[in-house]
């Protein structure tokens, strides 16, 4: 029991036990969305997806000079160390909370939430608790496991989170005589985490309303706020890294080297479009929110964290109407994003309800008065819950879906090819790590049909494919022009309201397919074009209609005939089987499903039964009772008898 009363030891195991599972979930290599395109700019030192994440790709540099592995490995490794080091604040977090936060203007002892009566281990035990439900609740465990900028988000908004209060914390006891450290470290923290990520803006409110309640609207306030904003703006200018490496050469996304091209990167200005959509948006992402929120820590911490808001109310209303703001504010402003990796965005509101159960386990041990080998199982029976309900859904060890997709699309592509897609999360993010940084299939060349809406992305074909780019150097010229009216003033062609934003919006759509039809015709008789199956049901910007579609692997190739060609060979495409039903892998699964049958149903009609029939097994291998694979089969066997 000695051991337990080591406030420090204890706030180790914070960390290392989280740790221990992070490394043994932790996906080996690239995972969906982003991994691929930010593993890139950490290595290369260029410039990720808006906002860009300055510090997170010059830490991610750093890790990958570690001799420990692949980069993309020592990578998701940052994010599992990350990912522990905020479960190591957390517990400090709520052992400062449980012990000497006292918000109240009387400064009364019989406020804290748990007066200071030699039983340390008891408060040990009950915040190493909090902290382990937080660690394996699931959307934080999943930050943990692969790359992504998340894990450092939370790792500041947790930080900042306890340096407050502190600041707070000695406002209140000092009444009112400053003591500036907290505050200055409190501001460069803040923003820090601002540099990381724009959704520190959740803390807004909930930070606002403290602020004030404890220090009136006096003009002392505004001085010390004025004073913050110093050390605020230092840490902001972590962001000059953008003018540095904007020139880089692999990836500069947005290309932010003047100050219209930074502010539209900074501020996530290609995103906004998703921002605030509609109401039917938000009220979908908020019914999505409400079926997600219990089933992150499995229902039962969630009744004890009542509790623990409960004890807030009674105890320290302050503190209680700071949480809640963080909590409710958090949510009401993701739900109106409406994209489908929307979890992560709530990561505020499974912070703040750690912070209740914590708070809900010590309010059930001084109400029931239980023992404390009572409370030391319900501490550890709790985090054991989570990890039994997450663990399957968070363990990606054997994750190697995106790495197979990727390699299953380049090696369905001939050589010297040219391959349109929109698969961003799926291997297009992915193939920027596997041709520029491990000089995979360079005579491929990919081209994102939706990053062709943004400028830079056409400095990034001008450098990366040059041949491309002067065959078609008229419609891209035509359309750049078009392109830069576009991003100067967005709002004219996503809300036209006069006849002038409509032409403009007919000539962009007109200049953006004369490009498209541009690179095919200009390139077809030197290289092999191919599509993803996406490309090819959006009927609203279909492009190079005079050629056929033949299915090639997992990629439909633009041909001048359909006759079937003896020189290509068929790719050994490998993957694994997963039943799991988020939308990532059930997307790779029915893409799988969908391009067998396809190759199936035109080696069929060119005689070629043998090869159709082995799709078509491989089809029905992931869906056994598919009536279109089946009735294929038996079609098969017809033409066989015939024959």
């Amino acid at each position: 029991m000695n051991i337990l009363k080591n406030k420090y030891l204890i706030s180790i195991l914070a960390f290392v036990i989280p740790l221990i599972l992070y490394i043994f979930t932790l996906a080996p290599g690239l995972y969906f969305i982003d991994t691929g395109e930010l593993a890139t700019a950490c290595i290369k030192l260029g410039i990720a997806h808006p906002t860009g994440y300055p510090l997170f790709t010059l830490i991610g540099r750093l890790f990958t000079l570690m001799p420990i592995g692949e980069d993309i490995y020592e990578l998701n490794l940052m994010c599992a160390i990350m990912s522990a080091v905020s479960t190591f604040v957390f517990f400090h977090l709520m052992h400062f909370v449980i012990t000497e936060l006292n918000l109240n203007s009387g400064n009364n002892d019989d406020k804290l939430f748990k007066k200071s009566d030699g039983n340390e281990a008891l408060i040990n035990i009950i915040a190493l608790s909090g902290s382990l439900v937080l660690a394996f609740s699931n959307t934080f465990w999943n930050t943990a496991n692969s790359l992504e900028v998340y894990s450092l988000h939370v790792l500041f908004v947790i930080t900042v989170i306890f340096v407050f209060l502190k600041a707070c914390k000695g406002y209140v006891e000092s009444k009112g005589k400053d003591d500036l450290r907290y505050w200055i470290l409190f501001a460069f923290i803040l923003g820090l985490s601002f540099s990381n990520h724009l959704t520190t803006i959740f803390l807004s409110v909930g930070f606002l309303y403290l602020y004030f309640a404890i220090n009136g609207f006096k003009k002392s306030a505004y001085i010390r706020i004025a004073a913050m904003a110093i050390p605020f703006i230092g840490a902001l200018t972590v962001y000059i890294y953008f003018f540095l490496r904007g020139n880089n050469p692999v990836v500069s996304w947005d290309y932010p080297v003047n100050l219209s091209n930074f502010y539209r990167h900074v501020s996530g200005k290609q995103f906004s479009v998703w921002m605030f959509s509609s109401t039917e948006a938000a009220s979908k992402q908020f019914s999505y929110y409400l079926s997600a929120f219990p089933k992150e820590f499995f229902y039962f911490p969630l009744i004890v964290a009542i509790f623990g808001l409960f004890s807030a109310f009674k105890k320290q209303r302050k503190f209680f109407y700071f949480t809640v703001l963080l909590f409710v504010f958090n949510i009401l402003y993701a739900i109106n994003y409406d994209i489908h990796d929307i979890d992560t965005y709530f990561l505020l509101s499974y912070i703040v309800a750690s912070i209740w159960f914590t708070l809900g386990l010590l309010f059930i041990y001084e109400k029931l008065k239980l023992n404390i080998n009572v409370v030391l199982l319900l501490a550890v029976l709790f985090p054991v819950i989570c990890i039994y309900s997450n663990y399957n859904e968070n363990n990606e060890s054997k994750s190697n879906f995106v790495k197979e997709y990727t390699e299953n699309v380049f090696n369905s592509a001939r050589p010297n090819s040219i391959v349109f897609s929109t698969q961003w999360d799926f291997w297009v993010s992915a193939s920027f790590y596997y041709q520029y940084t491990k000089n995979f299939r360079p005579d491929v060349t990919v081209l994102d049909k939706e990053l062709m809406r943004r400028s830079w992305y056409l400095r990034h074909i001008r450098i990366h494919y040059p041949v491309i780019y002067e065959r078609s150097r008229q419609e891209f010229d035509a359309y750049e022009t078009e392109l830069f009216k576009f991003e100067k003033e967005t709002d004219r062609y996503t809300k036209p309201t006069t006849e002038m934003d409509r032409q403009d919006l007919i000539k962009i759509q007109s200049a953006f397919a004369a490009l498209l039809n541009g690179i095919v015709k200009k390139n077809i008789d030197d290289h092999y074009i191919y599509t993803t199956f996406e490309i090819e049901e959006d009927k609203k910007e279909r492009f190079g209609a005079e050629f056929a579609r033949v299915p090639e692997g997992m990629l439909i190739r633009m041909a001048k005939t359909i006759d079937f060609d003896s020189t290509y060979t068929e790719p050994d495409i490998k993957f694994t089987k997963t039943s799991n039903p988020d939308y990532y892998h059930t997307f790779l699964m029915n893409t799988y499903y969908m391009m067998f049958l396809n190759r199936a149903s035109y080696l069929m009609n060119v005689n070629k039964l043998d090869i159709s029939e082995n799709y078509v097994k491989r089809a029905l291998d992931l869906r056994p009772n598919d009536k279109t694979g089946t009735g294929m089969l038996k079609r098969l066997n017809e033409m066989r008898a015939v024959k």
